[in-house]
């Protein structure tokens, strides 16, 4: 007789090959988060998140959030995912630079 598994207890381990370009059209929305006064709207993130963290990405999708965490994790980044009750989505804070602010940064040298 076959026995009964639980759905709780399933992990699989994917390997998925991203780029920094990719991670990039992962997120919906992206910005700096080091002093831009997020202190203000604290209360809308779940856990209280901290203001130390350079840069914060938005996702829409589960699924995009778990490939970014994964992301991220290879570049041995640390990083903090919160729930943005303002927005909906959740929110990575982390001090990873996407391609897109590391293009600003050179715009701006």
């Amino acid at each position: 007789m076959p026995q009964s598994v639980s759905i709780e207890g399933l992990q699989m381990k994917i390997q998925i090959d991203l780029k920094a370009a990719d991670f990039e059209q992962l997120w919906t929305n992206s910005m700096e988060w080091v002093n831009q006064d997020w202190q203000k709207q604290e209360d809308r993130f779940d856990p209280s998140p901290l203001f130390s963290w350079k840069y914060a990405y938005w996702f829409d999708n589960y699924a995009a959030l778990k490939m970014a965490e994964g992301f991220i994790s290879s570049l041995g980044k640390n990083y903090a995912i919160h729930s943005d009750e303002g927005t909906g989505d959740w929110v990575m804070l982390t001090n990873y630079a996407s391609p897109c602010y590391l293009r600003k940064t050179l715009v701006n040298a």
